[in-house]
C-alpha cells in the first residue's frame, strides 16, 4: 500500500517529466517554428488584406465623390444648357413675333398705297367724265360752241362742287 509518494511512483513520475519536457523540447524545436511561421504569415496576409479593402474602400469612397461632382457638374450644365435654349427659344419666339408684325404693318400700309391710288385714279376718271358731262350740258344749254376760257370756268366750276360732295360723303362716312 502506498502514498503517493511511493519511490516506485517516483520513479515513474520522473520518467514522465522528462519525456513531458523532452516532447515539449521536441514540439517546441521542431512543430511550433511551422505553426508559429504559419501564424504570421497568416497573419501578415489577414493584414495585406485589411489593408487592401482600407485602400479599395477609400478608393471606392473617391471615386464615389468624384462621380457625384461630375454627376452635379452635368446636372448644372444640363441646367444651363437647357436655360440657354430657353432663352434662345424666347428671342426667336420675340424676334419672329417682330418680324410678323412688321410684315403685317408693311401690308397695310402696301394697300393703303394701293387704295390711295386706285382712290386718286377713281376721283380722275370722275373728274374727267364730269368734264365731259358738263361740256356736253353746257353745249345742250348755250346751243352753241363755247369759247375755251368758259369751258375751262365750267369745269372748274362742276369740279368744286364735285369735291365738295365728295368730302361731304367721305365726312357721313
Amino acid at each position: 500500500m502506498g502514498t503517493v509518494f511511493d519511490i516506485g511512483n517516483l520513479g515513474l513520475m520522473f520518467w514522465q517529466l522528462i519525456t513531458f519536457a523532452i516532447l515539449l523540447l521536441l514540439l517546441y524545436k521542431f512543430v511550433y517554428p511551422p505553426i508559429r511561421d504559419q501564424i504570421i504569415k497568416r497573419q501578415r496576409s489577414i493584414e495585406q488584406a485589411i489593408d487592401e479593402a482600407e485602400q479599395t474602400r477609400a478608393e471606392a469612397r473617391r471615386l464615389l465623390e468624384e462621380y457625384r461632382q461630375q454627376i452635379a457638374e452635368a446636372r448644372g450644365e444640363a441646367r444651363q444648357i437647357l436655360e440657354e435654349a430657353r432663352r434662345q427659344g424666347e428671342a426667336q419666339r420675340e424676334r419672329t413675333l417682330r418680324e410678323a408684325r412688321e410684315e403685317g404693318e408693311r401690308i397695310i400700309q402696301r394697300a393703303r398705297e394701293e387704295i390711295e391710288r386706285e382712290r386718286a385714279q377713281a376721283l380722275s376718271e370722275i373728274r374727267r367724265e364730269v368734264a365731259d358731262m358738263v361740256i356736253m350740258a353746257s353745249e345742250q344749254v348755250v346751243r352753241k360752241s363755247l369759247e375755251r376760257e368758259d369751258h375751262e370756268r365750267l369745269i372748274e366750276e362742276a369740279l368744286r362742287e364735285l369735291d365738295v360732295e365728295l368730302k361731304e360723303k367721305e365726312v357721313t362716312r
